[in-house]
């Protein structure tokens, strides 16, 4: 048993008929310890949060004591120097606190949770680089079917870098852990290969001489850190590189049958709607093909100022949304089960406009968004409820301020919130697509906020895709 110590003032519990001195002595003894859960019931990856109230001989309430943590059952629920409570496997746990010498506890009882029966998805990513946002300990998997981790890299050699961005002790440490945890919870995990800037490693780790020595080391990886999957995150995609990008998969897929490969592609300019075929051959050997449906606005030539990720709406002077490239897809042959959009839990900052649609003058652009700009940072930082507005046809929230706002001096802000979230997963439940994946789960959680509270975007999307 791990005892887990902290000071703390008085913690006040909403007992039913409980007298609490107003000015109760904190030198008297302690004479009983009363524990009690947010919620008795959570399921396996799912939190809730413990408090623990300290009472004299006279049942008054104490305060200046020091409380400690621990659990019965490590191996049903975990529970930290601040009562915060995760499922860690089915079954039943005495959440204990003690001070002074007095302890009293309470039961959690700790479920498998079901998979959602619809097939549908949602994946979340979850990147080496944002730990500190999200430690790897906590993830509640309780509104997931599936975890991505990142990164691993390809090199040029057909090497393959394992550091996940962290170190190579530590990253492959915590990928394990988070493997671990994700089936405990019976979700799927898997690892992402690439991304942003892994472009020519790509290249050169698929080519003739070194495609194959390549495809066994990423599968020993994927043994060795307990794994179910890729998720293949070659970008961007060159005409060049469709052959050997098919080849990669196609040969995964040989070699272990049972993998799981996804793949994230680009969102579509609706004023350039036409998808290559080549992505419909590519979807009959992964599972999911994801739409990256975010960043879809800037500063650019002929845009007016437009939304990161709206779901709807695309016009010719901003050509994008959610709606119009998954329509791009499916009409390119890519089966709408196969399709995926991308939610963002990060916004954009804007400068010199201060709202959606309006003509770009000099020096209208966005100037913060991924990791500056997450969901936590806006609600944190930026967030005035009297400068939301909702757009009624793109289905999406946006912030307006007048005169610069927060430390990126925002004037615009495009984002995602509960109800944007929401509309997107009615939106892929509607119609008939595969599921979602978010990025990053690091920028969606408030970590400060109570157990159970800490994933709000989350939660609005599972509830909305999942069932």
């Amino acid at each position: 048993m791990t005892l887990l110590a902290f000071a703390v003032g008085a913690v006040l519990s909403g007992c039913t008929g409980t007298v609490v001195d107003p000015a109760p002595s904190s030198k008297a003894s302690v004479a009983t310890v009363e524990v009690s859960l947010a919620s008795a019931s959570v399921t396996t990856g799912q939190a809730t949060q413990a408090t623990a109230v300290v009472r004299d001989a006279s049942r008054h309430v104490l305060s200046g004591h020091t409380i400690a943590w621990s659990t019965d059952n490590g191996g049903v629920a975990t529970v930290t120097a601040t009562g915060a409570v995760l499922g860690a496997g089915a079954g039943t746990a005495n959440i204990i606190a003690t001070s002074d010498g007095k302890s009293g506890s309470a039961v959690v009882t700790v479920t498998r949770p079901s998979s959602p029966p619809s097939g549908r998805w949602v994946t979340g990513y979850y990147v080496g680089y944002q730990r500190d946002l999200y430690p790897e300990t906590t993830i509640d998997f309780s509104s997931l079917t599936h975890i991505t981790v990142g990164r691993i890299r390809p090199t040029l050699t057909g090497g393959l870098t394992t550091d996940f961005d962290i170190d190579p002790v530590t990253g492959p440490a915590m990928a394990k852990t988070i493997a671990t945890e994700a089936h405990q919870a019976g979700r799927k995990a898997l690892l992402m290969l690439g991304g942003a800037g892994e472009h020519d490693a790509f290249v050169g780790a698929t080519s003739s001489a070194n495609r194959a020595a390549f495809e066994q080391k990423l599968l020993s990886t994927l043994t060795d850190l307990g794994y179910d999957g890729l998720d293949v995150d070659w970008e961007p995609v060159a005409p060049a590189d469709q052959a050997p990008l098919l080849a990669l998969l196609t040969e995964l897929r040989a070699a272990r049958p049972g993998i799981i490969l996804t793949i994230p592609v680009a969102w579509v300019n609706m004023n350039f709607p036409t998808v290559d075929a080549w992505y419909a051959n590519v979807a009959k050997v992964v599972d999911q093909m994801n739409m990256m449906t975010y960043d879809m606005a800037g500063g650019w030539d002929g845009w007016q100022s437009w939304y990161s990720s709206a779901l709807d709406d695309a016009q010719p002077a901003h050509p994008s949304s959610i709606a119009s490239s998954a329509a791009a897809y499916k009409a390119s042959g890519v089966p709408a089960s196969k399709i995926g959009i991308g939610v963002p839990f990060y916004g954009a900052c804007w400068r010199n406009v201060t709202a959606p649609r309006q003509t770009l003058v000099t020096g209208a652009d966005v100037y913060a968004s991924d990791n500056e700009m997450s969901y936590a940072n806006i609600m944190g930082l930026y967030y005035v409820a009297a400068a939301r507005s909702w757009d009624a046809t793109a289905q999406v929230p946006y912030l307006s301020f007048a005169t610069p706002k927060g430390p990126n001096a925002c004037t615009f802000i495009s984002y995602d919130d509960a109800q944007s979230v929401a509309a997107k997963g009615t939106f892929v439940k509607s119609n008939g697509y595969g599921g979602a994946i978010t990025w990053t789960l690091g920028e969606g959680h408030l970590i400060n906020a109570p157990a159970g509270q800490q994933d709000p975007l989350l939660k609005a999307l599972y509830t909305a895709v999942a069932p």
